[in-house]
């Protein structure tokens, strides 16, 4: 049965594969295809804001298996299919592992050019060897816990769950002595991205405010998307009574599972909880940053839906089973959900421009995506560069409202006495053009 749920695990997560990259997720393809290995240590990730690891083995999948999106991507599909076949390995049971496989939220990120779902795999790699290990650690939980905090930084507060259950002796103190060299080794680096980090606030406020600062709507989306996935609905009323419903379906089956493993419901509270808090003096706190609790949620549904009497365990099942399959479709086939289209963004814009053309930027950032898929392209950023002239411009409105919200470059390109001739929509990145 296990290798059924494995396959079908794989099946989904390379449906739709092929998607545009998004901003954030051309920033690591970027890394991986043009960076060589002193640039990436030298000046990428002392201004990143993330742990080198990701990073490393990235850029080694690239040199084996190419820089296109498919081949990108793979690595955090391998990563998915693989995590949903460790917690079938921590529980010795398939349920939990056919929900987490059919779980919308972790297909999507299985899909992604980023590190979280890698970092959740070390997360449930560590857990596993932890429970083989009956709570005493060893060398594979040493190794997998300090993978997992070097992949992304938030994995970090696992750390209370394995020490609030342990039998604290040498064997397990030990165990960590891997994190806590690699750590030692990487604080000047994390020093240089902490302090660039926090410089965020004072440059950029808006952005600052959406990075995930803590508030009872980032609260509340964490079981939001827990249970939807990245879909929604048109209708805000609709959407509030779809959630309410799950709501009440999945807390009643946590709820079930009170008595479970305490090992797992740590594992969901403690650092979803711990980022929360964290969340409100530094902006951290989103449910993607905590994909590592996922499947700590659905080994606990699975959990519930263990008690149940015979008669009704599988319509439960069938129940949770149907949202997932509903929901993860209803992304892998509806274009709506997928990602910015900065592909097809730039091939329109590309195939139209003539050389006395410019793409321009509301700030001398976020073209990463653009160069991504024009490398060689003519592109310019802020109002300050509009020094010549140029017969189109072709105006990227993307991330305008948070680094140029007076619309100053658009003011400027009129005053110059350019009038808008066309806007165009590709999911998110809008295009204005100017004649």
């Amino acid at each position: 049965m296990i290798r059924i749920i494995v396959l079908l695990a794989l099946i989904l997560r390379l449906i739709s594969l092929n998607q545009s990259l998004w901003l954030d997720e051309a920033t690591s393809a970027l890394v991986a295809r043009d960076y060589s290995w002193n640039l990436i240590f030298g000046q990428f990730l002392p201004g990143d804001f993330h742990p080198p690891l990701y990073y490393m083995l990235l850029k080694i999948w690239g040199l084996f298996f190419g820089t296109s999106e498919i081949a990108l991507r793979s690595l955090s599909v391998v990563a998915g299919v693989a995590t949903v076949y460790l917690v079938y390995k921590i529980v010795n049971a398939t349920t939990a592992a056919l929900l987490l496989a059919t779980s919308g939220l972790h297909i999507y990120f299985s899909q992604e050019v980023r590190m979280y779902q890698l970092a959740s795999f070390f997360v449930a790699l560590a857990v596993y060897f932890f429970v083989k290990s009956k709570n005493e650690g060893g060398v594979g939980y040493g190794v997998a816990l300090a993978a997992a905090v070097l992949t992304h930084y938030l994995t970090v507060l696992m750390l209370p769950v394995f020490w609030l259950i342990t039998r604290k002796n040498k064997k397990f103190y030990m165990s960590h002595n891997i994190m806590f060299l690699a750590g030692l080794l990487w604080l000047p680096t994390f020093i240089k991205q902490l302090t660039g980090g926090l410089g965020v606030k004072n440059i950029s406020p808006a952005w600052w405010n959406i990075l995930g600062k803590t508030s009872l709507k980032e609260i509340a989306l964490v079981p939001t998307k827990f249970m939807l996935g990245r879909i929604s609905f048109e209708s805000d009323w609709l959407y509030g009574v779809v959630v309410a419903g799950l709501g009440i379906l999945f807390f009643w089956l946590l709820f079930r599972a009170r008595r479970a493993n305490k090992l797992f419901w740590y594992w969901l509270i403690v650092p979803a909880g711990l980022a929360a808090l964290i969340g409100f003096f530094v902006p951290v706190f989103n449910y993607f940053r905590i994909l590592f609790v996922l499947p700590a949620f659905y080994i606990l549904v699975a959990a519930g839906i263990s008690t149940l009497k015979s008669k009704w365990r599988s319509v439960v099942l069938g129940l949770v089973l149907t949202v997932n399959v509903v929901t993860s479709g209803i992304y892998l086939v509806n274009p709506k959900f997928h990602r910015e289209d900065w592909r097809g963004a730039v091939n329109f814009v590309e195939s139209q421009k003539d050389e006395g053309d410019i793409t321009l930027f509301v700030q001398d950032s976020q073209m990463e995506a653009y160069r991504y898929y024009a490398p060689g392209a003519k592109l310019a950023g802020g109002p300050d560069t509009l020094k010549g002239e140029f017969d189109t411009i072709w105006l990227m409105r993307y991330v305008q409202p948070l680094f140029d919200p007076s619309d100053t470059v658009r003011q400027k390109i009129e005053s110059l006495g350019y009038e808008k001739q066309g806007e165009y929509d590709f999911n998110g990145v809008v295009v204005w053009r100017y004649e």
